[in-house]
């Protein structure tokens, strides 16, 4: 009985140590499990928060395009670009300028989140410049010819005023010129008048029949028609 126990030993043995090479394997590959388990969820969760982390956007409006999209892709959003006038296509970047976006100016995003952006063509706004420019200079003249006509017509209106002004004073002072030749020659009538009547009768003898005017004036005729008649008429 004894030696039937001792040959049984050395088989148990084998067993035994079978069976905890095999717990063994078995724990250790539990325990790299579990700590792959538990390694890749935090990974995941990083990578889930790197992707969705939000970042504000920059104001990109007034930029050329590939400004406004090298600034937002290097912050890591996505670009989005249509031509908000015709609708073309948008070949080269340089040749157009942002006008709007969205989100916008301050705004927070996430990243990898796509911005849309509203361009315009740097020709169709420098055709809508000088557009206005012509508009406004247009109107600069026509301000400006507009206050010359009503310049001119003042100027004109004063210029008429200025003539009848110069008018009435001219006819003004010719009849007050012509009134005082008026009054001196009556004055100097009157004054011959009155010295006349004033003057002392003269007597001339009657010599040889001659006609003596009323003034004394010895006319140089014995015709009596038409005779003294400057002086008076004939003498009584």
């Amino acid at each position: 009985m004894n030696n039937n126990l001792y040959a049984a030993h050395p088989v148990t043995a084998r067993l035994k140590k079978s069976l905890a090479l095999a717990v063994l394997a078995g724990l250790l590959l539990t325990g790299c499990g579990g700590k792959q388990a538990s390694v890749e969820p935090a990974s995941a969760a990083t990578s889930t928060a790197t992707a969705g982390a939000s970042v504000a956007v920059p104001g990109v409006v007034g930029l050329t395009l590939d400004k406004a999209t090298d600034q937002l892709k290097g912050l890591g959003f996505k670009v989005e670009a249509k031509d908000i006038v015709d609708g073309k296509t948008i070949i080269v970047e340089k040749n157009w300028q942002v006008m709007t976006q969205d989100p916008a100016s301050g705004a927070t995003a996430a990243k990898g989140s796509t911005v849309h952006l509203g361009v315009k063509s740097l020709a169709k706004i420098a055709a809508e410049k000088a557009a206005a420019e012509k508009v406004a200079a247009d109107k600069a003249a026509a301000e400006k010819a507009a206050a010359k006509a009503v310049a001119d017509k003042a100027a004109a209106e004063k210029a008429a005023a200025d003539k009848a002004s110069a008018d009435q004073a001219a006819a003004a002072k010719a009849a007050a010129d012509q009134a005082a030749r008026d009054a001196a020659a009556k004055a100097a009538q009157q004054a011959a008048q009155q010295a006349q009547q004033q003057a002392p009768a003269v007597t001339v003898p009657n010599v040889g029949g001659a006609i003596i005017c009323s003034d004394g004036y010895v006319w140089p005729s014995t015709t009596r028609q038409g005779a003294c008649s400057k002086h008076g008429g004939i003498a009584k």
